[in-house]
């Protein structure tokens, strides 16, 4: 296991790269709508040599992604990197990655989504901290809000412990206990379809003695139940020491459409079914993910969770001066 490397924190007058290593953004309208509200944290965006191309539904080909993160992480003058949107397609350049690079030059990484398959990656070769939280495209003004911007900033412009995750503004989704109970260990996971498209490749995720946390967007229950029967199955659920569902954004049966017009789950009842199953702490809502609210979640630190109150709270520093 690797040891684990924390970043330095982003300070005013810091850049910040920006690069697609999975779909191609096609709005340079909200390229530099999102870099005009990054100025306001004293950030400065700069794009990727390779932002802007398009193959099919990918920015650019597998090398052309890989290689602007090798040199955003190799470039001195470059203090972050953050992803301009998911998609599809990070998986697809892990095997073009430089890790001798990565790990001599530690860096804040930022996004979500597609994203957490770089997430995944990054921690089992290099043990770098990295950060689930929102892409650049949030940033834009029509998409930003303060719970995103407060967020961002505490996690990545400040060396102390987050604390304890703040719950969404009260018109979004609600939280409830699936298990009580109470977790400690280390914080991982991402998008429930990339972590169940990890397993059996060198880079699945360790959930032992790990707090997980997955979200999920758009994804009839059926399919949420089939990626957790195979996590379960692959003994990825009970090795962990608690579970945060974060929020799952249109996660419902298709109402025009539905793969099975016998009738459906919903997903809370999947959840109960195979999380409510488990002898472990276990809690739903938190804004992790698709909705209108993300927080900025370090990955790889030490958090503590509470199911009864449906708390999650980072107890460790997640980057240093």
């Amino acid at each position: 296991m690797n040891t684990l490397i924390k970043p330095k924190k982003l300070n005013p007058g810091d850049t910040m790269g920006i690069c697609a290593p999975s779909s191609p953004h096609r709005s340079r309208q909200n390229y530099y709508r999102a870099a005009a509200a990054l100025v306001n944290l004293g950030i400065k965006a700069v794009p990727a040599p390779n932002l802007w191309k398009k193959n099919g539904y990918l920015a650019g080909s597998d090398r052309d992604r890989a290689e602007d993160l090798n040199e955003f992480f190799s470039r001195g003058n470059i203090n972050g990197i953050m992803a301009i949107k998911g998609g599809y397609g990070s998986a697809r350049i892990l095997e073009f990655l430089d890790w001798d690079i990565i790990r001599k030059n530690p860096k804040v990484f930022i996004g979500f989504s597609d994203i957490t398959a770089l997430h995944l990656a990054i921690q089992k070769e290099v043990g770098l901290v990295t950060f689930h939280g929102p892409v650049f495209s949030q940033m834009a003004p029509e998409r930003q809000n303060p719970y995103i911007i407060e967020g961002l900033r505490k996690a990545v412009m400040n060396s102390k412990p987050i604390g304890t995750i703040p719950p969404a503004p009260e018109e979004e989704p609600f939280t409830y206990t699936i298990n009580p109970g109470h977790a400690e260990g280390p914080l991982v996971g991402g998008c429930l379809a990339l972590i169940a498209q990890g397993l059996g490749t060198p880079h699945e995720i360790d959930t032992r003695g790990k707090i997980l946390f997955f979200e999920e967007v758009g994804e009839e229950p059926y399919k949420i139940d089939g990626m957790l029967h195979q996590l379960y199955r692959a003994g990825k659920l009970e090795e962990a020491a608690g579970i945060v569902v974060g929020e799952c954004s249109k996660c419902k049966p298709r109402e025009h459409s539905p793969s099975f017009n016998t009738g459906s789950f919903i997903l809370e009842e999947v959840l109960a079914d195979i999380i409510g199953s488990l002898d472990i702490p276990a809690f739903y809502g938190l804004p992790l993910g698709h909705g209108r609210n993300i927080a900025t979640l370090p990955l790889g630190v030490k958090a503590r969770m509470d199911a009864y109150n449906c708390e999650l709270t980072i107890l460790e520093k997640a980057t240093q001066d």
